[in-house]
């Protein structure tokens, strides 16, 4: 997608590309190294829901509480997040080699993990079982810490088995005379602990004639110094190398009883950074990952159904009051309906509470503007305030709008910026939001010029291109404060 309106969407920063550094673990490697990551996952949550319990219990009720308690809620709670954190890596196996997958998988997990235990307990009316206080703060602080864990340790473990893997080791490094990788390969491989590295060099500038002959004598060297040196790995520079030579001297190792790695050109290797797909008999390589992927997209969805239930339910009784007001004020509906673009395009008809005399839904709807006439008394009040927006929880519900994405514009109003903005409809491709990216950004109220909505766009299509759970909830978490700029509502 490249830049959209000055944009850069892929800028190297947010890019989800492998670590750097060698992978020398074995699939051995790896499956030890999984169960070790879930085993200290699984210590560290037990030890902080008995951590969190204890400083609830003591700071509420003066009292240390029932430790068991706290041991078997950290007990169930490890059990059903290693249990997703490994069903989402087997998903997605590729996605949990990059430190923003693995993130991603955690958050997703910590979050699935406990609306599941609050299903469990409504369903099963066993809430009574658990102090709702102490469930909170394991949640709260255990959230950045599972993500911080899902980053780092795979690092650590990563590294610590990579440089065990090759320590003692001694290493046959194959490549052309000409290649400018063997000093840094070498001072490479010997900080990595290995004891030796033996290089062994060849003419890739000779001609096919002379091909056959070169080929035969690097081989004997490798089979000579493979017989005399220690145990360890055979590892071959590529880089100018073709193809089809560089499959001749595979095959003539074949029979080697050595490791064998390729070290690709520097080409190939920011490529081989990224994730691959297997595609038919051939593989792709993702080089731009969807932003939310699936389970992903099912954690928001929860996240917005469980918040916007919970908040409409508190707030009822003030938004009666609301209605009252409304209906006292100005004669009218209490609500305000009007047709929006919602993902993909799709209309939806959003709820507000009406603000206006007027209940404008057709090809021109003139914006609201400072000291605007149709505005009423009490709906000035609403506007500054965002009251009126609260109603969209019922979007929520509905499916028509999440609780964070880019704000929502009239149908009139699409259909006139999309003639004058390059790519505005990018930005459907996302679900619509109650609050957005712009919108904690400074970009709310009124757009009277192109220049502003351009502006608008902008953090719009960023959002779009690099949406994610933890971006959404910085957004929610800023939203108060951004309510705070009364000055920008009118």
């Amino acid at each position: 997608m490249g830049e959209l309106l000055g944009v850069n969407i892929n800028d190297p920063s947010i890019a989800r590309v492998l670590p750097a550094g060698p992978r020398r673990l074995d699939v051995s490697g790896q499956h030890a190294a999984s169960l070790a990551v879930l085993l200290v996952d699984a210590v560290v949550i037990v030890s902080l829901s008995l951590l969190t319990g204890i400083a609830y219990e003591r700071i509420e009720l003066s009292n240390p509480g029932d430790i068991s308690t706290f041991v078997g809620t950290g007990v169930l709670v490890a059990i059903i997040y290693c249990g997703m954190t490994r069903f989402l890596g087997d998903a997605s196996p590729l996605d949990i080699s990059r430190a923003s997958g693995r993130a991603r998988n955690a958050a997703v997990s910590w979050v699935s993990t406990f609306l599941f235990l609050a299903f469990i307990a409504f369903t099963m009316k066993v809430g009574e079982v658990f102090s709702r206080g102490a469930v909170l703060s394991l949640f709260a602080f255990g959230l950045p810490l599972v993500v911080a864990m899902k980053v780092f340790v795979p690092r650590i473990l990563s590294r610590t088995l990579s440089t065990n893997a090759l320590r003692a080791s001694e290493i046959i490094l194959v490549g052309p005379a000409e290649a400018s990788e063997f000093t840094r390969l070498t001072a490479d491989l010997r900080a990595l602990g290995c004891r030796g590295v033996h290089t062994i060099e060849f003419n890739n500038g000779c001609g096919k004639v002379d091909w056959p002959v070169e080929r035969q004598r690097m081989l004997q060297r490798i089979l000579s110094v493979a017989h005399r040196s220690g145990p360890g790995e055979i590892h071959i520079v590529s880089a100018g190398v073709s193809q089809e030579r560089l499959s001749s001297i595979l095959a003539g190792l074949r029979l080697v009883p050595r490791a064998i790695f390729v070290i690709p050109d520097d080409a190939v290797a920011n490529l081989l950074r990224f994730a691959v797909r297997p595609l038919g008999a051939t593989v792709a390589i993702e080089i731009r990952k969807v932003p939310l992927s699936a389970g992903a997209r099912a954690a928001k969805r929860s996240i917005d159904i469980g918040i916007a239930s919970i908040a409409l339910l508190f707030a009822a009784p003030f938004l009666a009051i609301v209605a009252v007001a409304i209906k006292i004020d100005s004669s009218g509906p209490v609500f305000f309906r009007q047709r929006r673009n919602g993902c993909r395009g799709r209309q939806f008809r959003i709820v507000k509470f009406r603000t206006m005399t007027v209940m404008e839904d057709g090809d021109v709807v003139p914006q609201a503007a400072r000291d605007d006439r149709r505005v009423t008394r009490v709906g000035r009040l609403l506007r500054k305030s965002s009251i009126d927006e609260l109603p969209q929880l019922w979007n929520v519900l509905r499916g028509d709008m999440s609780l964070v994405g880019p704000r929502p514009h009239a149908v009139a109003h699409d259909d006139l910026y999309a003639k004058l903005i390059e790519n505005y409809e990018l930005r459907q491709h996302v679900k619509p939001g109650i609050t957005g990216w712009a919108q904690v950004n400074g970009l709310r109220g009124e757009t009277p010029t192109v220049d502003l909505m351009y502006r608008r766009i902008e953090f719009d299509l960023w959002y779009a291109a690099n949406c994610s759970l933890a971006l959404d909830l910085l957004i929610l978490a800023r939203t108060p404060f951004a309510l705070m700029r009364q000055d920008l509502a009118y």
